[in-house]
């Protein structure tokens, strides 16, 4: 299929080229939503649904998303794109199509002109991007948005896409870069802004002197403590007589982190440098003063290999830095997986044995990970295991149903663990806040590991009332992998998310006997009674009251300034 559109170009084509070739492919790609969507608004029954909380263009999205790999949210993003480009841009979509525009100025386009309402101003608009876009030289991201405000100011200049930065625009934003640690930002009121920062100053000198951590990291860590309700941070001197608090923290603040037992153990000379290395001055960046620094030395002086200009270099042999990686032993340990969290988080209990366990181990110590979260180094796990509450989750093996709906906890905390995330192809959320479903309905279904998986509610409605002989079924294996068949026939499989890091988790448990045909024909009953949570107002209604309400603002911005301009 991709011949068909690359058959212009050969391997000698310009990165330019098969550029126009990814456009082109994209715009097909957008094109194809679009029609899934208007199948679905097609459909019988579907103005009731538009009410569903999960609606029709959500459903759309759940596919969409299920075909890429990617999260619902992402799809859904996309098809709003999509349908920009149909139904107020047919120019700029047209110009797409043929490859002569990227999708990251597509996108740009139609997010900034979303204000732009009227009629007769989204043909204007179209018109003249379609007029300019070819002739534009690559743009930064500032200067690409700069130059398509201003044609939207010139046709509709209350359409204008705008940022408030007023109280309505506060939020609190976490970025996870994989390492992990945690980049926090936000916009506060001012007031709360100081008061955090007191707060945290407080609870970063409760500590005693022995404390191995700088100011700045108890600082960071009294976030910790602020999350549990202590008015105090819990001491890490290594002192039996340390008059600073210990006592772990209670809060209801949970963080659930899935670990290996051996990493928690860990007392090897590399695991106590890993664990030293997480405290104190951090590494300076160069050798000298900032103040002595030369544009030469922040160049890389001679670590680049070249002579600084009119001396010679002189060359000295220095003893290689002690780097506790290459210190570490190569040797196999047992493997019991074993969760711990941030608090009440469970662990997991495990043969090791087995084929899955016989890999060669990194010099670090293996890494644990937050569930619905980034993966965590040895040392980050064993500092959390100094305060946390620690559940040994053990593999069920061949253990029978439990009679009953709800599973027990011991049974919960395991599919948790396998699961990690909602098992729906590309979501992506925790499994600690989903539901755990039975893949065939019970009471037909049983209650046990190869019939319980993690969905999110979203996912679970979707599933429920998006189901059935022509809708979405799911099959589930004794394994953990779920294979799930779309309303149009496409079949995915989706993996536990403990595979990777913990795979003995995903040792087949006790299979289910009943078949997924017999489960069909008892789904009628079994969901008889249960109905879809319903929205106050469609999706386009709230679209369309979002945008009107940013005119307003816009228009009142305006307003306010030709007054200041006319006072002045």
């Amino acid at each position: 299929m991709f011949d068909r559109f690359a058959t212009a170009f050969d391997a000698s084509g310009t990165v330019g080229e098969w550029a126009r070739v990814e456009a082109a492919a994209t715009a097909r790609r957008l094109a194809a939503m679009v029609v899934l969507l208007d199948q679905a608004y097609a459909a019988d029954g579907s103005a009731d649904r538009e009410q569903w909380y999960l609606d029709n263009w959500g459903a759309v999205a759940a596919e969409i998303g299920a075909e890429q790999n990617i999260t619902q949210s992402a799809a859904s993003h996309q098809l709003l794109i999509a349908t920009a480009l149909r139904d107020r841009l047919p120019h700029v979509a047209a110009l797409f199509a043929d490859g002569l525009v990227s999708y990251r100025v597509v996108s740009a386009i139609t997010t900034r002109t979303a204000l732009v309402r009227d009629r007769d101003a989204q043909i204007a608009v179209d018109k003249a991007f379609a007029e300019v876009l070819t002739d534009w030289a690559p743009m930064s991201e500032e200067k690409l948005t700069t130059a398509i405000d201003a044609i939207v100011a010139e046709h509709d200049p209350q359409g204008v896409y705008r940022t408030k930065l007023t109280a309505k625009g506060r939020n609190v934003q976490f970025d996870y870069d994989g390492s992990g640690m945690a980049t926090m930002f936000g916009t506060l009121f001012a007031t709360h802004g100081k008061a955090l920062e007191k707060r945290l100053n407080v609870l970063a000198h409760t500590v005693c002197p022995g404390d191995p951590r700088t100011v700045e990291q108890r600082r960071a860590d009294a976030v910790h403590s602020i999350t549990q309700g202590l008015d105090y941070l819990p001491c890490i001197c290594a002192g039996n007589d340390c008059p600073g608090p210990k006592t772990p923290p209670t809060g209801n603040a949970v963080v659930y982190v899935v670990v290996n037992e051996d990493t928690l153990d860990d007392t090897s000379d590399a695991a106590v440098a890993q664990d030293a290395a997480l405290d104190g001055d951090p590494d300076p960046l160069f050798d000298k003063p900032l103040s002595e620094m030369t544009t030469w030395d922040e160049l890389g002086g001679n670590d680049n290999g070249a002579d600084k200009p009119g001396g010679d270099t002189k060359h000295q042999d220095e003893p290689a830095k002690n780097d506790p990686a290459e210190h570490v032993s190569n040797d196999q340990t047992s493997a019991k997986d074993a969760d711990t969290s941030d608090h009440p988080a469970p662990a997991a209990d495990t043969n090791t044995n087995g084929p899955a366990n016989t890999h060669r181990q990194s010099p670090a110590t293996r890494p644990g990970t937050i569930i619905g979260g980034p993966f965590l180094p040895g040392a980050l796990t064993r500092r959390f295991a100094l305060t946390a509450k620690i559940h040994k989750v053990r593999h069920p093996g061949d253990s029978p149903p439990e009679p009953r709906y709800t599973p027990s906890r011991r049974l919960a905390e395991f599919v948790r663990c396998r699961d990690l995330t909602c098992r729906f192809p590309g979501c992506s959320e925790p499994a600690t806040t989903a539901d755990i479903d039975h893949t065939i309905a019970w009471p037909i279904g049983p209650t046990c590991a190869s019939n319980l998986k993690c969905l999110c509610r979203r996912h679970h409605l979707l599933k429920t009332f998006w189901g059935g002989p022509t809708g979405w079924r799911d099959r589930q294996l004794p394994d953990g992998t779920i294979i799930w068949t779309s309303p149009r026939g496409q079949t995915y499989a989706t993996e536990p998310g403990c595979k990777l890091l913990f795979p003995s988790l995903c040792a087949p448990t006790a299979p289910v006997t009943i078949t997924t045909e017999q489960a069909e024909r008892a789904r009628a009953q079994t969901n008889r009674g249960l109905t879809m949570p319903r929205r106050q107002r469609t999706r386009a209604q709230d679209r369309t009251q979002r945008i009107a309400d940013d005119r307003r603002l816009n228009e009142e911005e305006d307003r306010r300034r030709i007054q200041f301009d006319h006072h002045g």
